[in-house]
């Protein structure tokens, strides 16, 4: 099996205020099987913020956890209706963030020719932002 994919990842973040901000990163990763879960690994870039950092995703049956490695580290666990608290560790110092996921929706084609994961979650960062994060994955 080959494991260069592409990788889609769209991010709608509405704020507090009801504003929103669209953010859209298609990379190359990598994609392979370990113990029963599918792991993806790609290269951050300038455009999502966080250049000089790998994210790695580990997704279950029901959740995906969400680590970053690099100039940004962090951890997210995405399990419907469980809170997840965390330090979200920066160059300019740690900070608090809590995440609550309210939809998860993983899809996974035979030989994992395709893989499509949707996740809606509520996130609280240091009191700095609060909102609504709707998360779209897709690996071709």
């Amino acid at each position: 099996m080959d494991n260069k994919r592409i990788i889609k990842i769209k991010t709608i973040q509405i704020d507090s205020k009801g504003e929103q901000e669209e953010i859209e990163l298609v990379t190359e990763g990598k994609i392979f099987l370990k113990n029963e879960h599918i792991y993806i690994t790609y290269e951050e870039t300038e455009l999502s913020g966080m250049n000089g950092t790998t994210t790695t995703l580990k997704i279950g049956n029901q959740s995906v956890i969400m680590k970053r490695f690099g100039n940004n580290n962090s951890q997210m666990v995405f399990e419907k209706g469980k809170r997840f608290t965390t330090k979200y560790k920066t160059a300019y110092g740690d900070l608090k963030m809590e995440i609550v996921t309210q939809h998860i929706e993983i899809n996974v084609q035979e030989d994992l020719k395709k893989i499509e994961v949707n996740i809606n979650y509520d996130i609280n960062i240091s009191g700095l932002f609060e909102g609504k994060n709707i998360m779209n994955i897709t690996v071709n």
